[in-house]
């Protein structure tokens, strides 16, 4: 990158400064984050996932003790937010209510069911949790037909919990419990009962109450695949569903939360497809799991018998905490030195032997829409950030004095490749070609038009007879540059300068790829630039990519030279990067 500071295309030195510059309407008090007078404040694309929240408590019975969607539930966070610090602590009790209620005859008379309320005071003292996801109402009916007595047992014993859990000082999400499933768990009725205190669940919401619903997506999803094949289950007992059952939970909550990039995910393995190691990020998750939920549950006490003690709780804690330093190893998003830019997580690292760079917003949106800078990352850089904060990955590959030469496509062919197919980005970019970056995003983007969303291209070389040909070799009205002019020799392998001249490849040559893909174009540029005279590039480009059927804006700076890049309001950019991006995903 060097090689910018020095040619004709340096800015001058008192600009340089300008060079560094997934039912959410019930969460919205959780979810939203509080006002920023910053001017970072409005660089997420949404409100962040979870804020203020560092350990979660999960209550609930044996489903929730099973805990599969505990670990699904978590393993989105660790691949996701790798950077955050969470704790999702399970408690889940086998057995349990909160009605206090237990049938005759309780696991064969050996013990009645436990109360919640016994133990709650003991979990909320020692976990000291920001937010309890609390799910009862599967055992709190007892199997029986519905009963306006137990009914009201079971709403006093949620108004008690939720009272309690916030004296405490934290936030809960009351969940409807999942579906029973009559035809294999016997018990006549007892499914409407579960629908009678779901609706009541739900029916809190009017009073101020966080409440998330497993009930009926659960409901209609068995009824879907039932109504299609008859022997179809969630829960070979009606009650205790398989891997499928806790997915379509950990869905529902993760999306409850806000989790939009998964309303298309079919399975756990579709959540973590896109992430670096997401299948071995949740195999660890599962250990550490299902090694502390014991030790947490001895540690506060019940009445329970038959548990597993586990470990000793500061035994499972210093194992958990050995786990949690291989998750955030694992779970990186992206290899290399983690760096700060522009309150972005950026990442430094070396791809098949070139500099490469990645910026990370903090909340990406849907699809993993993405901007590539063709040269010069971080010079006038405020439609970056910009894009960033509303959600746009940014990268770079440095392919520095190539002049987007054959040599210097195919690293750009194999970036492209990695960064689709292992991280998951959207299969058409957004490319910023920035003074002689032109010359990259263009003919990359002409060997790849089908990959392409847009280009903005500023003060873009078009044509290097121009620049850094110009009035060197006779060839344009811009001054040239003899060291550059000896670089795009070099680049493209000519043998002689006649050579170079003949070449028809440049981007004003080979438009047409591009305007039979319909890609959107837009310049900006200087009118006074006498570095990269906007006639022999600009101009022309606009000119014959119109006369091929294609769509370019131009947004002129009258007075401006080659120098400042950008416009002081980059506004018009980022909304044309944002139109051709979220429809071209």
């Amino acid at each position: 990158m060097q090689n910018f500071w020095k040619s004709p295309c340096r800015p001058p030195r008192a600009l340089l400064s300008l060079a560094a510059v997934v039912l959410l309407s019930s969460l919205l008090p959780l979810l939203s984050a509080p006002a920023d007078s910053s001017d970072r404040a409005d660089r997420s694309a949404t409100p962040p996932l979870l804020p203020k929240v560092h350990r979660l408590v999960f209550l609930g019975d044996s489903i929730t003790y099973s805990g599969q969607y505990v670990e699904f539930v978590e393993a989105y966070f660790a691949a996701r937010f790798p950077g955050r610090h969470l704790e999702f602590l399970n408690l889940g009790l086998p057995s349990e209510t909160v009605s206090g209620l237990s049938e005759d005859g309780h696991a064969g008379g050996a013990f009645p069911r436990p109360d919640l309320h016994e133990r709650l005071g003991r979990v909320l003292e020692k976990t000291k949790p920001d937010l309890v996801i609390a799910c009862y109402g599967m055992n709190d009916g007892i199997y029986l037909p519905f009963s306006e007595e137990r009914f009201q047992k079971f709403q006093d014993g949620v108004k008690r919990l939720h009272e309690r859990v916030t004296a405490a000082g934290a936030k809960i999400i009351h969940v409807t419990p999942p579906t029973f499933d009559e035809l294999k768990g016997g018990h006549p009725g007892y499914g409407a009962v579960l629908d009678r205190y779901s609706d009541w669940l739900l029916a809190q919401r009017g009073a101020g109450w966080d409440v998330a619903d497993w009930h009926g997506p659960m409901n209609r999803y068995l009824a879907e695949r039932r109504a299609s094949d008859p022997k179809f289950f969630l829960a070979g007992d009606g009650v205790h569903c398989g891997d499928t059952g806790h997915w379509i939970i950990a869905k529902q909550l993760l999306l409850h939360l806000g989790a939009k990039d998964l309303a298309n995910a079919d399975d756990p393995q579709a959540m973590l497809a896109a992430y670096p190691q997401g299948e071995q990020v949740l195999k660890m998750i599962q250990q550490r799991q299902r090694m502390t939920k014991d030790a947490w549950l001895t540690d506060a006490g019940h009445l329970r018998p038959g548990m597993s003690k586990g470990l000793p709780l500061p035994e499972a804690t210093a194992k958990a905490a050995e786990i949690e330093t291989q998750l955030r190893q694992l779970a990186a998003p992206f290899p290399g030195k983690k760096s700060q830019w522009e309150g972005f997580d950026r990442y430094d690292f070396e791809f098949n032997g070139k500099p490469a760079i990645v910026v990370v917003p903090k909340q990406a949106l849907p699809g993993k829409p993405w901007a590539w800078r063709g040269e010069f990352f971080g010079a006038f850089a405020n439609a970056d950030v910009a894009l960033v904060g509303r959600g746009f990955h940014l990268v770079y590959l440095g392919v520095a004095n190539l002049f987007g030469s054959p040599e210097a496509i195919a690293p750009w062919n194999s970036f492209y490749q990695e960064l689709t197919g292992k991280y998951g980005f959207a299969k058409k970019v957004a490319l910023i070609g920035l003074s002689r970056g032109g010359l990259y995003c263009y003919n990359w983007a002409a060997a790849n038009p089908d990959k392409v969303a847009c280009i903005y291209a500023d003060a873009p070389v078009c044509d290097f007879k121009s620049w850094p040909g110009g009035k060197l070799k006779n060839l344009g009205k811009g001054d040239g540059s003899a060291g550059e002019w000896q670089n795009v020799l070099k680049a493209f392998n000519f043998k002689s300068d006649a050579e170079a001249i003949a070449y028809d490849k440049n981007p004003v040559d080979n438009l047409k790829p591009l305007a039979d893909a319909q890609v959107p174009l837009l310049h900006v540029y200087g009118e006074a630039d006498s570095v990269v005279p906007w006639e022999e590039n600009t101009g022309v480009v606009a000119e014959r990519y119109r006369k091929l059927g294609g769509s370019i804006t131009l947004i002129p700076k009258p007075g401006i030279g080659h120098h400042p890049h950008g416009l002081s309001d980059p506004a018009p950019i980022v909304n044309f990067i944002l139109e051709h991006t979220t429809t071209s995903r």
